[in-house]
């Protein structure tokens, strides 16, 4: 069987502060003052750096980032968003003391050695299923990233919306039906991620 291509489409730079950002390390303002600062430094600094020398970042955090990032650009995947956003999940988890680092790490694991199998499960979905956490542990961590569980009526796909806003309606991408939130929450797992800018949102 071919395998998938590694990741290598993913800039190692922009990847670093995307992750930064979603581990709720840094602001969108210093990403953005950082990245600028960046662009006009001579010889070019890596993004990392300029972060560390501000005080945005200890060393501490700038040394998990780069276990993450490494991690992303090294997986052989098809499901390269839906991978990365589990790693910084993983780690939002062990911070919350929700689970041990050794939990998420087996957990990962065993979401790559099926992923190979052609079945591929989130990592929520898993620690749930180890009975590692609890469905509603799970969707406490997606909250803290401003991710919403929803579901489709119709067709019952399930969808993490990144960016969830309130005020917004948002639409199933397959039956376009009106997503909802669910009554009860038994099982985190999901189908596919809804991000704002590419949600037919109204």
């Amino acid at each position: 069987m071919q395998q998938p291509p590694r990741n290598k489409h993913r800039n190692p730079e922009t990847l670093f502060g995307r992750i930064a950002l979603e581990l709720g390390f840094i602001t969108a303002k210093q990403l953005l003052e950082c990245v600028r600062q960046q662009g006009l430094s001579k010889p070019r600094k890596k993004i990392g750096e300029i972060m560390l020398e501000k005080g945005y970042l200890t060393q501490q955090q700038v040394e998990e980032i780069l276990k993450i990032q490494k991690q992303n650009l090294e997986t052989r995947t098809r499901h390269p968003e839906a991978r990365l956003q589990d790693s910084i999940i993983g780690r939002l988890i062990v911070q919350l003391g929700y689970a041990s680092e050794e939990q998420v790490n087996e957990a990962l694991r065993i979401q790559a050695l099926r992923e190979e199998r052609g079945i591929f499960c989130r990592l929520g979905e898993i620690m749930v299923e180890k009975g590692w956490m609890t469905a509603q542990q799970v969707i406490d961590v997606l909250k803290r990233q401003n991710k919403q569980l929803m579901v489709c009526p119709f067709c019952k796909r399930r969808y993490n919306v990144v960016n969830y806003d309130l005020r917004l309606t948002y639409y199933c991408k397959y039956c376009k039906q009106e997503l909802q939130l669910p009554r009860e929450v038994e099982s985190p797992g999901v189908d596919t991620t809804l991000f704002i800018e590419e949600e037919n949102s109204k």
